[in-house]
């Protein structure tokens, strides 16, 4: 009886053992996330989310890269600042919760530096009415992949650097005499 006991306990442990080893697998699936995967952007693809009012242009031309270059430089210039504000679109996604964010956890003498802009590419260009002027602005939204450099002063490590790469979205509009 002794035996039957402990065979019966030891299949009953293994099952146990089994179950939850089991249910421990499932749980670590259901735990992990897929990463999201967002498609390249591409003249083609973007064509499709045109203002109303908008009129696609047939042959994308690209902005000239010293003209995105200088725009960057410029943003980074009053990165930091008071003047940055400006500097960001209106419809640029939680504009008040970012410069808050910068008020508050970057350390004042904090620099952000143009270490090298690595590409540039126009995704999509469109005309829209002028407002307050006579004839059509093109708009052309560039994305400009930058690397960057953080510099501040820390009280406790001392002098800081901090690089990284960056992708910028800029809207940029031309007047149609320009």
């Amino acid at each position: 009886m002794n035996i039957l006991n402990s065979i019966k306990q030891f299949k009953i442990t293994q099952v146990v053992l089994l179950v939850l080893l089991v249910m421990g697998f499932v749980s670590s699936l259901n735990a992990r996330q897929f990463r999201l995967i967002n498609p390249i952007a591409t003249p083609e693809e973007t064509s499709s989310n045109l203002p109303t009012g908008a009129k696609p242009v047939e042959n994308v031309q690209p902005v000239p890269r010293q003209e995105i270059v200088s725009q960057i430089e410029q943003i980074l210039k009053n990165w930091n600042t008071s003047e940055m504000s400006a500097a960001i679109s209106e419809s640029f996604y939680d504009k008040s919760r970012l410069m808050d964010v910068m008020a508050r956890g970057v350390p004042r003498d904090a620099k952000l530096r143009v270490q090298a802009v690595q590409g540039v590419q126009t995704l999509q260009q469109y005309w829209v009415p002028a407002e307050g002027k006579t004839g059509d602005d093109l708009i052309s939204i560039v994305s400009a992949t930058v690397k960057t450099q953080l510099e501040f002063n820390s009280p406790t490590a001392g002098f800081i650097r901090r690089q990284g790469t960056n992708e910028f979205l800029l809207e940029v509009k031309q007047h149609a005499s320009e």
